[in-house]
């Protein structure tokens, strides 16, 4: 993971080496730190690229703020961390165009320190939409916007909104001016809630209007918030901020409710819910799809020797293996106990033999260290490439071919295909395989 490297300036050593330390532990950053005025200019004389700058308001060498408009002369977006402030010193600093100030008051506040960084540093994978017919009041909001890091795109009508929502369907926040060409704001907003629901899209309304009803017509039609112009810079990052945490908490608690607490791969639910949608897609003709199931050898035997903890680490271990291997486009999961299903996206067919078997031999190939003790672990496959009329068919045909693998000595592959394949054990003739699927059909249990 690239880490962003930001400009700490700080004349307390003992203050600045526990933020410094803090903002290291808990993100992605890497913290450079000047003591005073001169090594600040010095850093930023040294061509290094600085993501932020966290600036003490009052040096040593600099007492009236000059590292403020150091910083903006540099084009550095920066949060001022200062020992007090007054309404005098507020409004100088928000015309200076910071990105916010953080108060000296207690260590409590070096959490809120890092979690603004956090937020900036998440701005950065955001896109906002700024809708207004008037250019000077499109240039400020994405002139205050940019300073927080956000991705911002314009548009002076709601027509190109609609246009420009269309080419990023990723937008997750859209600023609408009531009074502009058809469609006007509120209509604009309407429109836009047909497409997208509140926990994918925040909407907050703007005008300059007196008109008190305003802010009532654009939520009743699906805005999530509303701002009186002229508003404050502190205001609208705020609002902007709290709507788009909101959408975050959503997409949070609906990705936990997807994934498998223990492993982080999807669960057995979300596979049947996507994979539903991705077996109608086959059976258009979109794509294709193999479906695979995956089962540990003797897991009874890993538990009962090194315990439960052991049997834990080698299901994360083994979900590692494949989440890395697979694409993002593949659907791995959890199904249940030691087992895995994977639901795999226009891979070659002719490449599937050779693919399993790379992940089989990947796994009997690793190792897991555990209380002082090696682990190795071996897994059977089996698959099916062959289009059910629903995903359970599919499921259950990769389920027999996984009974297949088991009952031919484990530790191997076997592919659903004309001449099923029995890849990672001995040898087998065609009637040896389908003896052996039909013995295994006839089982009851994997037995491990």
């Amino acid at each position: 993971m690239s880490r962003y490297p930001v400009l700490l300036v700080e004349d307390s050593r003992s203050l600045a080496l526990f933020v410094r330390r803090k903002l290291e532990a808990a993100l992605p950053v890497v913290v450079t730190w000047a003591q005073d005025y001169r090594e600040a200019v010095a850093h930023l004389a040294s061509g290094r690229d600085f993501t932020l700058g966290i600036l003490d308001l009052t040096l040593p060498d600099a007492p009236q703020g000059q590292i403020v408009d150091l910083a903006a002369t540099r084009g550095l977006p920066a949060i001022v961390f200062a020992g007090q402030f007054d309404e005098r010193l507020r409004e100088e600093l928000w015309a200076k165009r910071v990105v916010d100030y953080v108060l000296k008051e207690s260590p409590e506040t070096i959490d809120l320190l890092v979690g603004l960084v956090r937020r900036l540093l998440r701005n950065r994978e955001i896109k906002v939409l700024v809708v207004d017919d008037s250019r000077g009041a499109r240039q400020e909001l994405q002139e205050l916007l940019a300073i927080h890091g956000y991705q911002v795109f314009t548009a002076s009508s709601g027509q190109e909104a609609l246009a420009v929502a269309a080419q990023e369907p990723d937008l997750r926040l859209v600023l609408a001016d009531y009074a502009m060409p058809e469609p006007n704001g509120v209509e604009l907003t309407r429109r836009l809630r047909a497409r997208y629901s509140k926990d994918q899209l925040a909407i907050i309304g703007l005008s300059a209007r007196a008109d008190r009803h305003l802010s009532a017509m654009f939520l009743k039609n699906g805005a999530n918030d509303f701002v009186h112009k002229p508003f404050l810079a502190e205001e609208l990052y705020c609002r902007v901020s709290q709507n788009i945490e909101l959408i975050e908490h959503i997409a949070a608690i609906q990705e936990s409710s997807n994934r498998d607490f223990l492993t982080g791969l999807y669960n057995r639910r979300y596979l049947f819910e996507l994979g539903e949608n991705l077996l109608a897609s086959a059976l258009r003709g979109h794509i294709t799809l193999t479906v695979a199931m995956l089962d540990i050898d003797f897991f009874k035997r890993i538990n009962d020797t090194h315990g439960h903890d052991v049997g834990d680490m080698v299901l994360k271990h083994l979900a590692g293996i494949l989440a890395k291997r697979f694409r993002a486009t593949d659907v791995v999961s959890r199904y249940g106990g030691e087992e895995f299903c994977l639901l795999a996206v226009n891979m070659d067919r002719a490449a599937v033999p050779r693919v399993f078997a790379e992940v089989r031999d990947r796994i009997a190939a690793s190792t897991l260290e555990a209380g002082g003790r090696t682990v190795k672990v071996t897994v059977s496959i089996g698959v099916s490439t062959v289009i059910g009329s629903s995903l359970e068919e599919m499921i259950r045909q990769a389920d027999a071919m996984l009974y297949a693998a088991k009952a031919a000595g484990r530790d191997r592959v076997v592919v659903d295909e004309p001449e099923p394949a029995d890849l990672g054990g001995p040898e087998a003739t065609t009637s040896d395989r389908l003896m052996r699927r039909e013995e295994a059909h006839g089982q009851n249990s994997r037995g491990g």
